[in-house]
């Protein structure tokens, strides 16, 4: 297996490469995690992939190429691309990549002799922090011979299983069982295989002698009760119960018995050493009571109609702090998922959301004024004047975008409103004043209030497109009322009062409708 960290990037270029091998026929999207509303409003796109990743990065401004770009090859058709896609969340495992709502791209390429995929992400944690970059060409080749070749550790592995708190033979052979070998009695010797080959053995008078000897016996048997009946609520299986509880705590649940009907089971605490009797902290019985999907669906969708009633303008990353905490799910392109089934919301609910989360990006570019508001509804495609909110202006933000915009218009006027537009400005004209909306930076600023040249602008932008969007919202919106309620907006063609964007282009309106669509 060979494993290979490609070059990084501040755009994600790794998607459009991937996207386009697709398109060619020559590979295909296995699995995309984490990435919440981005095809909820249509058709998934290189752009909006790309500007999803870009965005989800920009929650740590100190990071500029974002992108980590990993393939992962095999020898031939050795292994499926199911399986090679087990492997990839291993490795992102052992990489620190498998953090809780990290986004996730996993692609499947067909187009060579050895089937390969390749992995994309960011570097970025969902909490903003710099995932370990230390060594970490070193440290993949090292994660992917562990994954690869757990015969070539058995001996070590068993030496720490022989460390542990275990009362039985069984529970041992139940710790090694938990790090995905096979195990079997024969005679006076436990034999110890992994891929199907036998790879080891120890004697079963060596086990015995170590018996209780090491680790340290459950103390609090009811904490971890409560875990289990708290995360058997969260989960809709017994595979994905032992996935969250080794996840969360490093405690593996090793049943025993048939697969769909087990009659006991084991519990071991890694960090601890140690092995317990699971009858022994929760009936075999109790745990297998999971709940259907058709009652989570229920109750789900009974919290979401709630929440928002309770606030109208309610996000999808709030929604799905909820949903993981409650109900140990989230939203996210294919709906609400439990186990093999899913749910999707209403085209109420879904609109209501994802006005809200434009309306949640809008906000971030802190518009200090009803006329800043105004021009960022329109700029943001929102058709009800509802929901933005004042802010101060100021801070390191607003001067690093005015300086961008100095620096380009001090190149002179050859193109610039082409290299305003590419450096991510859209430059709005109202009542004489000059507005830039500063995608890049995210934030709303007037130009004629930072001393720019407005007379420049002024020779640049002799021809105006008109919208009209008034500058004061009409009413606003009470605090029962949905968000997909629509003000009605006042005036029209001969109103005094109007918002012109200018420098308008074939191309703008698209590239509005898509930047509008990002999410937190």
């Amino acid at each position: 297996m060979i494993v290979t960290i490609l070059p990084s990037s501040t755009t994600f270029h790794a998607v459009a490469y991937n996207q386009k091998k697709v398109a060619q026929g020559k590979a295909e999207l296995l699995e995309m995690s984490n990435f919440d509303m981005v095809t909820l409003s249509g058709k998934v796109t290189t752009e909006k992939l790309q500007d999803y990743l870009a965005t989800y990065s920009s929650r740590n401004e100190h990071i500029r190429n974002a992108q980590f770009h990993v393939s992962i090859s095999c020898k031939g058709r050795e292994y499926s691309f199911a399986e090679l896609v087990e492997i990839a969340h291993q490795y992102l495992h052992e990489m620190g990549y498998d953090n809780d709502g990290q986004p996730v791209l996993i692609y499947g390429h067909h187009d060579t002799d050895n089937n390969h995929i390749h992995i994309i992400t960011s570097r970025v944690a969902p909490d903003g922090h710099k995932i370990n970059h230390q060594y970490e060409k070193k440290r993949s080749i090292e994660v992917m011979d562990r994954i690869m070749n757990k015969d070539l550790h058995v001996s070590e592995n068993v030496a720490k299983a022989l460390c542990y708190h275990y009362e039985s033979v069984s529970q041992f052979k139940a710790i090694l069982e938990s790090e995905g070998y096979e195990c079997y009695e024969d005679g006076d010797t436990m034999k110890i295989k992994h891929a199907g080959n036998l790879c080891d053995e120890v004697k079963i008078a060596s086990i015995k002698e170590k018996m209780a000897a090491a680790g340290k016996p459950f103390e609090k048997p009811k904490r971890l009760k409560a875990l289990l009946l708290k995360y058997r609520d969260h989960s809709a299986n017994k595979e994905e119960l032992a996935e969250t509880m080794h996840r969360y705590f490093g405690i593996s649940l090793v049943f025993f018995g048939k697969a769909d009907s087990p009659y006991g089971y084991f519990i071991i605490d890694h960090a601890n050493k140690r092995v317990l009797k699971g009858s022994s902290v929760l009936s075999i019985k109790e745990l297998m009571k999971f709940r259907t999907a058709e009652e989570q669906f229920k109750d789900i969708d009974a919290m979401v109609t709630s929440m928002l009633a309770a606030d109208p303008h309610l996000t999808t990353k709030d929604l799905n702090a909820k949903l993981k905490r409650q109900f140990g799910t989230r939203l996210t392109k294919d709906g609400i998922r439990w186990g093999d089934q899913t749910h999707q919301f209403s085209e109420e609910v879904i609109s209501t959301l994802e006005t809200n989360d434009r309306l949640a990006w809008l906000q971030s570019f802190n518009p200090s004024s009803e006329v800043e508001c105004s021009i960022l509804y329109r700029f943001g495609k929102i058709d009800s004047l509802q929901g933005l909110q004042h802010k101060s202006k100021g801070g390191k933000k607003l001067q690093k975008a005015v300086s961008r915009v100095r620096s380009i218009m001090d190149r002179g006027e050859e193109h610039l409103k082409d290299n305003l537009f590419e450096a991510g400005m859209r430059i709005y004209r109202q009542n004489g004043q000059y507005y830039c909306v500063d995608i890049q930076d995210r934030c709303i600023f007037n130009m004629n209030d930072q001393g720019l040249d407005i007379a420049m602008l002024n020779h640049i932008y002799n021809n105006v497109y008109i919208a009209h969007t008034p500058q004061e919202p009409s009413k606003t919106i009470s605090k029962g009322n949905m968000a997909t309620k629509t003000l009605t907006q006042q005036g029209g063609a001969g109103d005094e009062n109007r918002e012109y964007e200018v420098g308008s282009k074939e191309g703008y309106e698209e590239s509005i409708a898509n930047e509008s669509k990002m999410t937190r």
